[in-house]
């Protein structure tokens, strides 16, 4: 258990469910990239601890349950990763849980995010950009399978989706214009995200951002700049 650290539900308390591998590489990716399904799943003792006790993985769908239920005020169940949407159908598995399901995804896989739409409450969807990720050359294709996904996964009565899209130095303007303009139909909020300084990636100045912030807000009413919060307190 834990708070969230990034988007509009910044600070909200959630159980933390992460997936393992990811079907894409991002420069300013901070998670573990060795995990493989063979590893033993880790679940941390009590909150903020960073102490784990280890089980076998995979776990079944109905332990996972049970551990949602076992827990009191928080917020909803963050399904991280990793890409979780490699998971859909465990995903749907979880459709009872007790506590509803927040997902957090690149949006790459629109089979993934067809087969959850039903089942997730909260989406916390990344639009990757040209040149913050490894696409293999097939940039155009990933770019419009993440439109594809938002519109599967938008916002409705049932369910907010919001797009956070990291911002780093150098980011192409027009790049970033056109994939809001593919989304803004679908989500309730923009979230700009200033980088966290990792690897190859390096943050753009207060000024750039918040001009950035000012172009989108002609395309989303409601833009906002947040960073990675659980950065700054050392919460997982």
């Amino acid at each position: 258990m834990s708070a969230q650290g990034e988007g509009p539900y910044v600070g909200v308390r959630q159980l933390f469910l992460r997936f393992p591998k990811c079907n894409l590489s991002c420069v300013y990716c901070d998670t573990p990239r060795e995990w493989e399904d063979h590893q033993k799943c880790r679940i941390e003792k009590y909150p903020g601890s960073a102490e784990f006790e280890e089980a076998e993985n995979p776990q079944p769908s109905s332990a996972v349950l049970n551990i949602i239920a076992r827990q009191k005020r928080i917020h909803s169940v963050a399904l991280t990763g990793g890409e979780p949407l490699m998971y859909a159908q465990f995903i749907k598995e979880l459709k009872s849980a007790r506590f509803p399901l927040y997902l957090e995804s690149n949006m790459t896989l629109p089979e993934g995010a067809r087969a959850v739409k039903d089942v997730v409450r909260y989406v916390s969807g990344d639009f990757k950009l040209e040149g913050q990720c490894d696409f293999k050359g097939q940039y155009d294709r990933f770019f419009n399978d993440t439109a594809r996904s938002f519109s599967i996964l938008r916002r409705t009565s049932f369910r907010d989706c919001f797009c956070k899209i990291i911002v780093t130095e150098g980011l192409d303007v027009a790049d970033l214009t056109h994939a809001v303009e593919q989304v803004k139909g679908c989500i309730s909020t923009l979230v700009l995200q200033p980088v966290t300084p990792c690897g190859e990636a390096r943050a753009a100045g207060a000024t750039a951002i918040l001009q950035l912030q000012e172009r989108m807000l002609d395309l989303v009413e409601d833009v906002r700049i947040i960073p990675q919060t659980h950065k700054v307190w050392g919460c997982l």
